[in-house]
């Protein structure tokens, strides 16, 4: 740092750099705040905005002397050895609640993409694996899923909760306060993990479950009323295919409000995984 800097320049640096280290990853991964289509210039403007937000917690609270002292302490090569760990470590944890906080929204893409593979069958299934290929979406119903669990948690405040958590996260888990706690850490956020992707799982096919009964529904009653009335012969394929497209479509439409309502009841839940994923780190 130069020596003509002011006093506070180096512990608002630090503060921030490690503020950022915790805050980029869950922008990056959760795609609330955009996704890959946002671009990564995007999503890490996002996390530095988020870190900025919660500067004027951090600079004035406990973790302020410790933060100072590692920035008075960067020139020595034990002092960067200890800054490349705590920024690392705060890479985890934010790699941590990212990954919590973005299998909600996975969970609705997870839901659209079975949806649609009972909507369109083995069609689908070929067009949805040649888009993924090519780095498109899965299917149009996880677009369609993806983007009305984004609706909600923006309606719901999501992004000011997320915001509080985040503060909040930093009296349990303070900048500064050491990398011994690391490694003990580490199981407890390897099991909020996995607990996020079994309820990932779980939500996905309670989230689909409605349109995949009606549509195996729909199906048996199509079948048995083109087997009587075409006696199953080469036209009955040819009608029964379109009018299955068609039904299918009316189905996921009808279901689109219990699918909201899923998602708004889903939202605390989640919620609660987040706060788990901070609290993993308080050690």
């Amino acid at each position: 740092m130069s020596p003509g800097a002011p006093g506070w320049l180096p512990s608002l640096l630090a503060a921030g750099a490690l503020a950022a280290a915790r805050t980029v990853p869950i922008t990056w991964l959760c795609p609330a705040f955009g996704g890959p289509r946002a671009g990564g210039v995007t999503r890490v403007g996002l996390g530095l905005a988020l870190a900025a937000l919660v500067l004027p917690r951090l600079l004035p609270g406990p973790a302020a002397g410790a933060v100072a002292a590692l920035a008075g302490g960067l020139v020595a090569p034990a002092g960067v050895v200890l800054w490349l760990l705590l920024i690392a470590r705060e890479l985890l944890i934010g790699t941590t609640v990212g990954l919590v906080a973005s299998a909600a929204f996975h969970a609705a893409a997870a839901a659209g993409w079975l949806s649609d593979q009972a909507r369109a069958g083995a069609a689908a299934g070929a067009e949805a694996a040649l888009s993924s290929s090519q780095g498109a979406a899965a299917s149009p119903l996880a677009e369609l899923y993806t983007l009305l669990a984004i609706v909600i948690f923006l309606r719901l405040g999501g992004v000011g909760q997320l915001a509080a958590a985040l503060s909040r996260s930093y009296d349990a888990v303070p900048l500064g306060a050491g990398v011994t706690g690391t490694a003990a850490a580490l199981p407890g956020a390897a099991a909020v993990v996995i607990a996020a992707s079994a309820r990932l799982i779980e939500s996905a096919l309670a989230l689909a479950a409605p349109v995949l009964v009606a549509l195996l529904l729909a199906d048996v009653v199509l079948g048995a009323i083109a087997r009587i009335a075409l006696r199953g012969g080469a036209a009955s394929a040819g009608l029964r295919a379109p009018a299955r497209a068609l039904l299918g479509t009316a189905v996921v439409l009808a279901t689109l409000g219990a699918v909201d309502g899923a998602l708004a009841s889903g939202l605390p839940g989640w919620g609660q995984l987040v706060a788990r994923a901070f609290a993993a780190w308080a050690h």
